[in-house]
């Protein structure tokens, strides 16, 4: 078994290059979604997206968000293979999207290759109100027993979240303040983070994922810096309408400012999996 490891990560981090571009036609001209690809699965290194028969992305390394670009309103089929692999080759997860016109949407792969799926979450740029800001979390890491996840000494944000679930938005208070995760409905705290500045107005998605070796990470993700802006993107052209993706892997340094959570899911997984084998 794989040594589990905890990855400290701190700061949000402006979203990747790369652009979606899907097949003309699929909806009428002007109606307009905003989608992207959120790479969280660990044993697929980089991710090659189809859409309606298309490849639209190439090679989305893991870890990696795409920006947000305009596609077409409607219903698409979703394929992800691994990068480089034929069209003809079975795909690792196919899904059916449906996103309607003036929406947002983050397509977040989770889970192993050979149970890899495909989260349709929808975004929200609502600016939060003055002197706020608004956070949500992903549990990709099929390790982890429920957690809360709450303020330090304060209340729950977040109840029982688990493998493979997304939460809503919650409206926090900007400025410095620290986060609890919390065994799913005690008051047994297992880990607390330090104390971090969250800017009014941003929008931020924490994401926890499992690397290759088992190491535990949670990466933060800046939705939108503020005044509720949403992060734009064109769509890509050339390339047979291939739009290859470069990127920074969110594991890595990230900037300084901004929120801090790392989750002590190691030592809760290790004894979840100890009383389980009592």
């Amino acid at each position: 078994m794989a040594r589990l490891k905890m990855a400290r990560t701190s700061g949000v981090v402006a979203l990747l290059l790369g652009a979606l571009a899907l097949p003309v036609g699929a909806s009428a001209q002007g109606e307009q979604a905003r989608v992207r690809v959120l790479h969280l699965s660990p044993d697929v290194p980089k991710i090659d997206v189809y859409v309606d028969g298309t490849k639209t992305l190439a090679a989305v390394p893991f870890k990696t968000a795409t920006k947000h670009a305009q596609v077409p309103a409607g219903a698409h089929t979703v394929e992800l293979r691994s990068a480089g692999s034929a069209t003809g080759d079975r795909p690792l997860v196919t899904a059916r999207a449906t996103v309607a016109a003036g929406a947002a949407y983050t397509l977040a792969a989770v889970g192993p290759a050979a149970k890899l799926q495909l989260l349709k979450l929808k975004d929200d740029f609502t600016a939060p109100p003055p002197g706020k800001a608004r956070l949500r979390s992903i549990d990709a890491a099929p390790q982890s027993p429920p957690l809360d996840i709450a303020i330090a000494g304060g209340p729950v944000l977040f109840h029982s979240l688990s493998f493979p679930k997304a939460t809503p938005f919650a409206t926090i208070d900007a400025g410095s303040m620290a986060l609890e995760v919390r065994m799913a409905g005690t008051d047994q705290v297992v880990f607390r983070s330090g104390a971090r500045s969250v800017p009014a107005g941003a929008i931020l998605t924490i994401a926890g994922t499992v690397s290759p070796t088992g190491t535990i990470e949670v990466l933060p993700i800046l939705d939108a810096a503020g005044a509720g802006t949403t992060p734009r993107g064109g769509i890509a052209t050339g390339a047979g309408g291939t739009a290859p993706v470069e990127g920074i892997d969110l594991g890595g340094s990230l900037a300084a400012a901004g929120l801090l959570l790392v989750v002590g899911v190691a030592t809760v997984v290790r004894r979840h999996r100890r009383g389980a084998a009592r």
